[in-house]
C-alpha cells in the first residue's frame, strides 16, 4: 500500500469518525421530539379532533332529523338564553361546588391521618383502599348505594326494625352527594396523601420543638406547604361531579337535571346534536376556567413575584 493510499484511508476513517459523532451528537436534540410524537398524535386523534368537530357541529342545522353543516348561532342563543339550561347550569354549579367542598372536608383530615398518624403497614393498606375503588366500576358502585339507601335498603330496614319511620334517602340531595363523593373522594384522598408524604418533617418537628400546637402546625406549616394539592383536588373534584351523568341519574332520577342529563334529553327531543354540542362546549369552557383559576391560585404567590 503506498503511502498516499494510506493517507486517504485515514482520511476516510476520520471522516467517518465525524460524521458518526455528528450524528450521535445531533440524535439526543431530536429524541425528545421523536419520544414526544406519538402522545403529540394521540392529543390531536383523540382530543384535539374531535374537540374541534364538536364545536363545528354547534353552527350546523337539524332538518328532518338530519344533520346538514351551516354556519348559524342559532343553536347558541337557543340554548343559552333558554330557562332550562340556566337552571340546569345553576343546579350544577351548586351540586359540584357543594361536592368540592365535602370532598376537601373529609380528604383533608383522612389524608393527613394516612400520612402522619398510622404506620408505614397501616398506610399501604389504606393507600392500596383507595385505589381499588377507582379502577372498580362506578356504575357498581352507585348500584350498591341504591340498595342501601333504597326504601326497602339495609338502613332503613334498621331503622324500621327499631320501630321508626323510614328514612327518604334515595331520590334527594343526600343520595346525589352520597353518589358523588364516592367518585371524588378516592382521587382527593390520594392527592393529599401524596402531597403530605412529600412535605419536609423537619419543618413539622421543627415547629414543635419550638412550642407550636399541633392545630398551628397544621395550619401554618402543613397546609401552605400543600397548596397545589388542595387546589389539584379541589378543581378535580369539581371537573369529575360538574361532569357526571350517573349519580344525576341513578341517585335522585334525574330531576331536576343536571347539564349532562340535559344533553341526552337534548338529543332524544328530535336528535338536536348541534344544540347538545352548544351544552357539551360550554361545559368544557367552564371546566377550563376552572382549571385555570385553581392552578393561578393554587401557584405559591412568592413563585410568580419571583416570575416578574
Amino acid at each position: 500500500m503506498t503511502d498516499i493510499d494510506a493517507s486517504m484511508l485515514k482520511a476516510g476513517q476520520g471522516a467517518g469518525r465525524g460524521s458518526f459523532r455528528a450524528r450521535t451528537a445531533a440524535s439526543p436534540a431530536t429524541m425528545p421530539a421523536i419520544l414526544g410524537l406519538p402522545v403529540l398524535l394521540w392529543q390531536i386523534v383523540f382530543f384535539a379532533a374531535p374537540l374541534i368537530f364538536l364545536i363545528v357541529v354547534t353552527f350546523w342545522r337539524v332538518r328532518s332529523f338530519r344533520l346538514e353543516p351551516d354556519f348559524s348561532l342559532d343553536n347558541w342563543s337557543r340554548i343559552l338564553f333558554s330557562t332550562p339550561f340556566q337552571r340546569a347550569l345553576v343546579y350544577t354549579g351548586e351540586v359540584a361546588v357543594t361536592c368540592t367542598v365535602l370532598t376537601l372536608v373529609i380528604a383533608l383530615p383522612a389524608a393527613y391521618t394516612i400520612a402522619f398518624r398510622l404506620t408505614q403497614k397501616m398506610r399501604d393498606l389504606a393507600v392500596t383502599f383507595l385505589i381499588v375503588p377507582v379502577f372498580s366500576s362506578y356504575m357498581l358502585r352507585i348500584y350498591a348505594w341504591q340498595i342501601v339507601l333504597s326504601p326497602d335498603g339495609v338502613i332503613n330496614s334498621i331503622v324500621k326494625r327499631a320501630g321508626l319511620t323510614g328514612l327518604p334517602l334515595l331520590g334527594g340531595q343526600f343520595s346525589l352527594q352520597v353518589g358523588l363523593l364516592t367518585l371524588t373522594l378516592p382521587v382527593a384522598i390520594l392527592i393529599l396523601v401524596l402531597a403530605f408524604s412529600g412535605v419536609d418533617r423537619t419543618l413539622v418537628e421543627a415547629s414543635e420543638n419550638l412550642g407550636c400546637r399541633r392545630s398551628k402546625v397544621i395550619l401554618h406549616v402543613l397546609l401552605p406547604s400543600i397548596r397545589n394539592a388542595i387546589f389539584l383536588a379541589g378543581s378535580t373534584a369539581f371537573l369529575m361531579s360538574f361532569g357526571d351523568y350517573i349519580s344525576p341519574l341513578f341517585m335522585t332520577g334525574s330531576k331536576p337535571p343536571t347539564l349532562s342529563i340535559l344533553i341526552v334529553d337534548t338529543v332524544k327531543s328530535g336528535s338536536q346534536w348541534p344544540r347538545a354540542s352548544v351544552i357539551g362546549v360550554t361545559m368544557l369552557a367552564i371546566l377550563a376556567l376552572v382549571f385555570l383559576a385553581a392552578g393561578f391560585l393554587g401557584h405559591d404567590r412568592r413563585t410568580r413575584k419571583g416570575g416578574h
